[in-house]
């Protein structure tokens, strides 16, 4: 393998075992004459990832960091034969222009030039090439970019709540475990145990390898103040007026106010919330369309994301982006402290994100991996009754799922089964799982990773 010397891949101290890789493999395998660009919020772990890919895959990796090259790539790509002399800069050897070999624009939103020049790339050079970055939707409002045909897409997530056990040694456990509550008093105990760590430190990586490696969800929480801070500042210089840091702190607190506060999906949608709850926070003059660009900022960077409704029960009737969520459970635990919103409202609200984001990945799997139908979770109202996901299968199965934080009854998920706007009927809870005559229990750390949820 050959690195230059200041861009070796270093094994960080815990080496988690992603799926992401799974998807790396599959597009070399089938769609490697495509360029692949590999998107998702900052530090999710697009940059090691990819490198892991690379470092196991690749005889020769060329990796070019667009915010501290030393060796001149925007400089030299309009030459003939540049990544030659590349290499060479970079002491990599000669460039071997075949599949053995590998081309990673990292940070590419740093560039609209080279970012421009993708497709020239791709039609110039016998090697594979990926791109990523973290904040692409830069590139996508941008007028300086344009998108290149040729190109395949992969996102990557925080940790999902498999990829968490599988870090902790309990993957296993959790796919084999009985929904009905036939398995041991232990098993549901430790994957519980693990299910109220996750919901407080969530699934970037560094947070999971700091809890993996202290045991406190205290070091955690630093590791998560650090993130969304270094988030927010990066984001805030890509807007010109003043009250962007504001206004972005703001709009975190208006996702988790939302959540809590709007229960039977009846107020305002999330973009008119956000506008008034933002206007009303900040001490500054602020105008919607400053809220607004903020709002899509972190839409397109991944640090929310939107919940459609089925209006009145009907899933052909659909109101688009109606309600917002943190798109991971720990950056969301870290904000509802900035907030004045009751304990047992927060404990709902970390129940309720951590349910939207487990389900989110069905929707966002390949098409030919997809089991449900549509792009993004939906809840449902009707009348006073509100059902906090239904989920239609490719088989146009109605699955409703209410999430509970208690034992109480699931009202909404009777109604909905009582008047056939569902076919099949599950109460997601901190439970061991069980039958039920008109629906289901099934453990709410299982809701995403074990649906359609066969015992």
């Amino acid at each position: 393998m050959r690195w230059s010397s200041v861009q070796k891949f270093r094994k960080c101290e815990i080496e988690l075992e992603r799926d992401v890789q799974k998807q790396l493999s599959e597009w070399k395998e089938f769609r490697h004459n495509t360029v692949l660009q590999v998107e998702g919020p900052r530090q999710v772990g697009k940059t090691h990832e990819v490198r892991k890919f690379a470092c196991a895959n690749y005889n020769q990796v060329i990796y070019v960091n667009l915010v501290s090259d030393d060796y001149g790539f925007e400089d030299l790509m309009l030459t003939d034969d540049f990544l030659e002399e590349y290499c060479r800069n970079a002491k990599l050897g000669h460039y071997v222009n075949d599949a053995s070999t590998v081309l990673i624009l990292d940070e590419i939103q740093e560039s609209a030039e080279v970012y421009n020049h993708i497709r020239d790339f791709r039609e110039r050079f016998a090697c594979d090439i990926i791109v990523s970055g973290s904040y692409l939707a830069r590139t996508v409002k941008s007028k300086d970019f344009f998108l290149p045909a040729g190109i395949a897409y992969l996102r990557i997530y925080p940790l999902s709540f498999q990829e968490f056990c599988r870090a902790a040694g309990a993957e296993d456990m959790l796919m084999g475990l009985s929904l009905a509550g036939d398995s041991t008093d232990e098993e549901y105990r430790h994957l519980e145990a693990l299910y109220q760590v996750y919901r407080h430190i969530g699934g970037y990586p560094e947070v999971v390898t700091t809890y993996i490696r202290t045991g406190k969800e205290a070091q955690c929480l630093q590791t998560l103040e650090n993130l969304i801070n270094t988030f927010t500042s990066e984001s805030s210089r890509f807007f010109s007026n003043s009250t962007a840091l504001s206004i972005f702190k703001e709009s975190y607190k208006a996702v988790l106010v939302q959540i809590c506060e709007e229960k039977k999906g009846t107020g305002k949608n999330f973009l008119e919330f956000a506008t008034n709850f933002v206007k009303d926070s900040v001490k500054e003059a602020v105008s919607r369309n400053e809220i607004r660009a903020a709002a899509a900022w972190l839409y397109y960077s991944g640090v929310i994301d939107y919940c459609d409704m089925y209006n009145n029960g009907d899933v052909t009737d659909v109101v688009s982006n109606r309600r917002a969520y943190i798109a991971d459970c720990g950056l969301a635990y870290y904000i509802s402290n900035q907030v004045t919103i009751p304990n047992a409202v927060i404990e709902g609200m970390l129940t309720e994100t951590f349910a939207y984001t487990e389900l989110n990945r069905l929707y966002k799997a390949s098409i030919d991996k997809k089991t449900v139908r549509g792009d993004k979770p939906c809840f449902s109202t009707c009348g006073d009754y509100e059902l906090d996901f239904v989920v239609v299968c490719k088989d146009d199965k109605r699955i409703g799922i209410e999430v509970k934080t208690s034992n109480n009854r699931a009202r909404s998920l009777e109604f909905y089964k009582e008047k056939g706007m569902i076919d099949a009927g599950f109460r997601a809870a901190l439970s061991r799982g069980g039958e039920g005559e008109r629906f289901d229990t099934i453990p709410v750390y299982s809701v995403g990773c074990r649906f359609p949820y066969g015992h």
